[in-house]
């Protein structure tokens, strides 16, 4: 029987490593995307051609109230959730978010609001899994707010796997330097990166082993 997984801003980039990994070890896959429609399209039709499901989920995280009504939707239409991963992530200077409010609701608000609706809907006696995606790598000043949501989510995931325990069990993955931003070059990348690189094929490695080590929780795996 199948496994469903739900993995955030599973479009592009380290989401997109991330859903066709677990594909490709016999999870069906929810693709949650916002604004890239055509690159979910695309994975979702990988996915099936791999012999997977794959169903699609369009919300902006950003919004609360979507947030904690997505995972209620999906158990209605699909059935329960056997992991979720908290990928997607607002990346921006602190210029384009002066107050941090923006970073703290896509990257702090919605995997809580995601994680407590995921253990509301699990069936009883059910087991499942959380991964974070946090971040391992040294920022710069210029990017206090999305440093500060990282560091909170991390803190979150410590704090969930206690509490979440037995039924649910949560465990983060750090990267460090895995692909340039789009204000970056791909010279410039590496030249901060200083050989700590790893392929975004590495970070879903990762998270697909923490989902299948039964007894994981509390765990902050880095890679690179």
């Amino acid at each position: 029987m199948a496994r469903l997984a739900l993995v955030t801003g599973a479009a592009k980039r380290i989401g997109r490593a991330i859903a066709m990994d677990l594909a490709s070890h016999g999870w069906d896959i929810v693709v949650h995307y916002n604004r890239s429609a055509e690159e979910a399209k695309t994975l979702a039709n990988d996915i099936q051609a791999m012999g997977q499901n794959a169903f699609l989920a369009e919300i902006d995280l950003a919004n609360g109230a979507l947030a904690d009504q997505l995972i209620p939707a999906l158990v209605k239409e699909l059935g329960p959730l056997n992991a979720l991963v908290n990928n997607a992530a607002l990346f921006e200077p602190d210029e384009q978010d002066p107050d941090g409010s923006r970073h703290q609701a896509i990257n702090v608000d919605a995997p809580r609001l995601l994680s407590k609706s995921y253990r509301n809907n699990l069936p009883a006696k059910a087991k499942g899994v959380i991964i974070n995606i946090l971040d391992a790598t040294p920022l710069p000043p210029s990017f206090n707010a999305y440093g500060r949501s990282k560091a909170a989510l991390k803190e979150m995931t410590l704090n969930m796997a206690r509490s979440f325990a037995p039924s649910l069990r949560v465990n983060g993955v750090a990267p460090m330097y895995v692909l340039p931003s789009p204000r970056q070059t791909e010279e410039s990348f590496r030249a901060m990166a200083k050989g700590r690189l790893a392929l975004p094929e590495d970070v879903a490695s990762a998270v697909r082993k923490l989902i299948e080590m039964p007894d994981s929780t509390g765990l902050i795996v880095t890679v690179g």
